[in-house]
Order: structure tokens, then sequence, then C-alpha cells
């Protein structure tokens, strides 16, 4: 008999490493990043956090042998340099890098008087090399052609105009014919979705927009997908399930995490521990206590947001919070007021108004401040 996996060998939501054994292929997403990597050119991926992103581009890396390193914006807005993090990533801690020698030389004299030991000495700087481009050379030496720098989380530096600054000439320098010896690119990964739109607000707009290859956007996965999340994983766990299981388990799933990739593992890590404790049998009534447990440890902060936008329960009509009770009844990822509007006309009617009922304005608020609940 083989042992049975652990469980957090098996549901990995923030493992950085891919999981190959729970990876699930995105055919359209690893085919537009494979053509874009084989360009001369950079790439840019974004996409809501969760979604697979990292392990996305690990993976199609891998699967096409193209080297690469991660520096991360984060490290890049501690250091207020983004090339300080590349060449972090890319030179070995302790390289010894000569910045200057002393010449020593033995003084002539005049025949008045006799030639003894007069010395003397002089200081000289070597001419230092840009950092970046020793960097890139030393990244050129490895095996391959084309060489990758991953310049992960760039929301981390998305707000510094002098960073983003940073990066848009950093990206220029493709063409200056000493970097591109090196062939070396950036894949520029992170949340935000408007970077290029950034780019067109800055000096260099044409020149960094020619520069970078945009993917599609990377979303969350489907409920096929998710299916497929949840029969690897519990079959690798020993967990028996039927085919109706399967499916009634892989829809409820699926409509919790609304098929964001990494609370997918978080909720079959919550349930395997309940299906654990159940002497590792899966029963309907798990469930129940699987919602609670995933909302508890994984959501504590989105429940702070919504809390913080709700009305007193003292408010006369609390026309906000049911419009935020309803937004929980929408299951698609867009909708608009008037879709809130006949909802509150079903779950509240004692309350609905003859006349408008303000609900925009309440959605412009919702998407307001420092903790918008929408987007």
């Amino acid at each position: 008999m083989t042992k049975r996996k652990d469980i957090t060998e098996v549901f990995t939501p923030r493992q950085s490493e891919v999981n190959t054994s729970m990876y699930v292929k995105r055919p359209l997403h690893e085919k537009a990043l494979a053509r874009s990597l084989k360009r001369n050119s950079h790439t840019l991926i974004f996409g809501d956090s969760g979604n697979g992103k990292s392990w996305l581009y690990k993976k199609v890396l891998s699967d096409n042998a193209i080297p690469y390193v991660v520096a991360n914006c984060a490290n890049a807005s501690r250091f207020k340099s983004i090339t300080q993090e590349i060449c972090n990533c890319l030179i070995e801690p302790g390289t010894v890098i000569k910045l200057g020698f002393s010449e020593e030389k033995a003084a002539e004299v005049s025949a008045y008087f006799a030639k003894g030991g007069l010395k003397h000495s002089t200081d000289y700087e070597v001419s230092q090399e840009d950092p970046l481009l020793k960097a890139f050379k030393l990244f050129s030496d490895v095996g391959g052609n084309r060489k990758i720098v991953v310049l992960d989380n760039l929301e981390s530096i998305f707000q510094s105009k002098e960073l983003m600054d940073e990066l848009a000439d950093i990206i220029i320098l493709l063409d200056d014919e000493r970097y591109a010896a090196c062939n070396v690119n950036l894949l520029i990964v992170g949340i935000p979705n408007g970077v290029l739109q950034y780019f067109t607000e800055t000096k260099n707009v044409e020149s960094v927009a020619n520069r970078i290859q945009e993917i599609e956007k990377v979303v969350s996965i489907d409920s096929g997908q998710v299916m497929e999340i949840v029969k690897k994983g519990f079959e690798q766990l020993e967990i028996k399930l039927t085919g109706g299981a399967l499916i009634e388990l892989s829809d409820h799933v699926w409509n919790i995490t609304l098929g964001i990739a990494q609370r997918v593992h978080e909720y079959c890590e919550c349930l395997a521990y309940e299906i654990e404790e159940n002497e590792w049998k899966y029963e309907k009534d798990l469930l129940k206590k699987s919602d609670h447990s995933w909302l508890t440890q994984g959501l504590r902060q989105s429940y702070q947001i919504i809390e913080s936008h709700l009305n007193s329960r003292e408010t006369a009509v609390a026309r906000r919070n049911q419009i935020i009770f309803c937004m929980a009844k929408v299951r698609s990822h867009q909708f608009d007021s008037s879709v809130i509007d006949g909802l509150i006309r079903k779950e509240f009617p004692r309350t609905v108004l003859v006349t408008n009922m303000g609900i925009g304005s309440i959605l412009g608020e919702l998407a307001g401040g420092d903790n918008p609940l929408l987007i």
C-alpha cells in the first residue's frame, strides 16, 4: 500500500512553484504567451490576484526551456530602483567588482643627487560599466538563446512615477545594440490592467508601446477546470466520489470561489481537512463546515471591507445594505443598477419607493474610497 499524500502537498494555494500534479492547462493563454516570448519584444501579463498568473508564466517558460529569473517589484519599491533589484537577482551576492588600482613607480633623480629609493604612487579609477548592462551580460552567458527577466508584482510600483519612468527607460533600451546583444527581454506581471494606458500619458508613449506585447487578461478558471482540480486533488488523497457527487461538489466550489484558482485550492484544502476528520469519507453535510472554515481563514479582509460599507442597523430603510445583499445574489461578474433594482423589488418589496431609489449613486459610492467594494 502506498502512503496517502498530505493535504498540503495536493492543494497548494500559496505555493510559488508550479504544482505540476495539479496544474490545469490554459491553452489560449499558454499559446499566446509562448508566441510572445519568442518575439524580440517585452511581454505583459495582467489579471486579478489569485487567478494563476505566476503558475502560468512559470509553466510556459519551463516547457519552452527558456532561462529566466524573477525580480520582485516589491523589492524595487523598497530599494527605490528597478535596476538594483534586477542586478541583485542576476549578480551573485559577494561578487567582487574592481573599482580601481594603484600603480607605484621608482622616481628618477637628477645627476646632482645619488639615485635612491624615492618612489611615488598614482591611483587610477576603472571606468565602470552600466550595472544593468553588466548584469544582462552575465545572464547572456547562460545556455539558450532568449532569456527572460520577470518583473513580478507590478502593482507595487504602479503608483510611483519615478519607478514607472525607470521601467519605461529600461523597456526602450531593448533596441540599443549593447543591450540587444544580450538577448534579454522583460516579462512584466501584475494586477493593473491600465499599464499601456499609463504609458500613453508619458513622453515615451510610442517608444514604450511598440516594445510591449500584451496578452489577454488572465481571468478565473471555468467550471470544467474547477472540476478538474477537484477530481485530481481528491484522487491523489484517495477520497472516493461518485460521478454525481463530483459534479455536485465541483458546482458548489465554482459558485463559492467564482473560479479564482487560489480560492479553489483554499476551499478544497478546507474541505479535505473536514473529510479527514470524517475518516476520509465525503458527505454533503461537510460543505457547510468547509464554507465557514474557508470564509473565516481566507476572506477576513473581504469581510471587514464589506462591513465597513454597511449602514448602521438603526437606518430607517438601509438601502445601501439592501444593495450589498442583492449584489451577493448576482451570479455574473458584471451588472448594472437595473439588475439591482429588480432584486430589491423582489427581496424587499415593502421598502420600494415610487420614485428613484438612488441605486446608481449608492453603487458609485461603493466603487469609491480607499477600499472599494466594486471595481
